[in-house]
């Protein structure tokens, strides 16, 4: 049973209303768990080998505090194995990058959730390491909490926060995620931090480290200061990663204001299709953001929620109540304000979004034209193309006319020589032969003959093309 914080009243939990986990209501993984969901996954969440782990182990006993680091899992199965349970014991594993597993093996973590009797539900954040957060699982990791039958309480929890990175005046920014597992059982024994971290050695790893290492009590002393640390150590950089979606978005507007839409096609209306592209994948990371300090702002609402169970229950005192429902009141309202600034952000970058299709529209229509214009010069320039060759078809075929009807009378005067002709005659000058008759006899059929075959070859050339055009018509 889980114990559903966020449906309990403003002014506290009923103390009938908080349900007690009993062991047999514990759902450890099973041995394949983590084999079972490895397909889905793009990339192993545990490394595959013992001796790549790196995990830091700080236990807290009545004979002092010991801080230990395991660069093997095997060793740290060991220790889970041969030592009795401390009164409090943090263990913090990192990966190398975001995009690296978490420096402990699989079976070393199953070992580690067996020892403790850790519910199912927790691995399944804990699978979330490996890569980077993704915008499927934006809304993946809100606390979940747990009352054991011992009066101790179960509460784990996931959520992504943004780094930065400071190049020169930028500053680039990662989305990171840590995840948080914590048993607090009031009697004061058998209590467990797990934190995992998405990068080696960050600022809370190291943070944690020192102050465990120089006053542990600033974190074990109290419940809430472990949740407290983790919660300020990241949460603030939302407010700068959402100015820096500002900034960008600013600068997308700037180019669209001054995008002139009356003149598409042009070169400066192509450019200024850039930014307006940009404002979709703006918009993209700013409903993952929406998602992701939601998860955090739910998670903060019900560890308020569990203070003040804590102040019903007698756990804690007035004062610490209040210190810690005022920090954690700071927190939630300033997530709040981050929420209302998205929504602020989502809207501009939807305003801006919306004259994308008019753009495209725009500049579909004036291309189109541009693909008209063009094919009617191109038609325009065939047509002229078709007029020059029915011109010279026309000359060509006077031509051969002209020739055809010459051909067959210079083929007999050629054949016949000048025999019909007397240039020579001293009394006449000039005389044609009496057998002249010969030459018309043949020249004339010879050229008809000529030019009835020209007219019946065209007239069957012509018949054929028709014919063609009739077949093709009816197909």
């Amino acid at each position: 049973m889980e114990l559903e914080l966020h449906e309990l009243p403003s002014d506290g939990f009923p103390l009938s209303s908080s349900p007690t986990v009993n062991q047999s209501d514990m759902t450890p993984p099973r041995p394949d768990a983590y084999e079972a969901v490895r397909r889905h996954l793009r990339y192993p969440a545990f490394v595959s080998h013992p001796e790549k782990s790196d995990i830091y182990v700080f236990e807290n006993t009545s004979q002092g505090h010991s801080s230990r680091v395991f660069a093997n899992s095997e060793l740290f199965e060991s220790h889970l194995i041969t030592t009795p349970k401390p009164a409090a014991r943090v263990v913090s594993i990192c990966s190398q990058t975001s995009v690296d597993p978490l420096k402990i093996t699989a079976q070393a973590m199953q070992r580690l959730m067996s020892v403790y009797d850790i519910d199912a539900s927790f691995l399944d954040l804990v699978v979330s390491f490996g890569d980077k957060p993704r915008a499927s699982d934006a809304g993946h990791g809100g606390m979940n909490v747990k009352r054991r039958e011992n009066g101790a309480y179960d509460m784990h929890y996931l959520f992504a926060y943004a780094e930065g990175n400071n190049k020169g005046e930028s500053v680039s920014w990662t989305i990171r995620q840590v995840c948080v597992f914590h048993r607090h059982d009031p009697s004061g024994s058998g209590n467990l931090w797990i934190l995992l971290h998405a990068n080696h050695e960050s600022r809370l790893q190291k943070h944690i480290q020192q102050i465990l290492s120089t006053s542990p009590q600033d974190l074990l002393g109290k419940w809430s200061a472990m949740h407290l640390t983790v919660q300020s150590a990241y949460l603030g950089n939302w407010r700068w990663y959402i100015r820096s979606l500002s900034e960008k978005i600013e600068t997308a507007i700037n180019f669209t204001l001054a995008l002139d839409l009356r003149k598409p096609g042009t070169k400066d209306s192509m450019e200024g299709l850039g930014p307006l592209m940009n404002q979709q994948y703006l918009r993209d990371k700013i409903v993952t953001l929406a998602s992701q300090v939601g998860v955090a702002l739910t998670t903060l609402q019900r560890l308020d929620k569990i203070n003040t169970e804590f102040r019903a229950r007698g756990f804690t005192s007035d004062l610490d109540h209040q210190t810690v429902g005022d920090s954690f009141t700071y927190q939630i309202m300033s997530l709040e304000g981050y929420l209302k600034s998205v929504g602020v952000l989502e809207r501009r970058v939807r305003s801006i979004s919306d004259m994308l299709p008019v753009a495209l529209t725009l500049e579909n229509q004036a291309l189109a034209l541009d693909s008209q214009r063009l094919t009617n010069e191109i038609n325009n320039q065939m047509l002229e193309l078709t007029s020059q060759s029915f011109d010279e078809n026309i000359t060509v075929r006077v031509v051969t006319l002209v020739t055809l009807i010459y051909l067959p009378a210079s083929f007999v005067s050629t054949l016949l020589g000048m025999n019909l002709f007397d240039f020579d005659n001293s009394n006449h000058g000039f005389s044609i032969s009496y057998q002249f008759w010969i030459f018309v006899v043949i020249a004339v059929p010879l050229t008809l003959l000529t030019l009835g075959t020209w007219y019946l070859l065209t007239k069957r050339r012509l018949e054929e093309m028709k014919k063609k055009k009739q077949e093709k018509g009816m197909v």
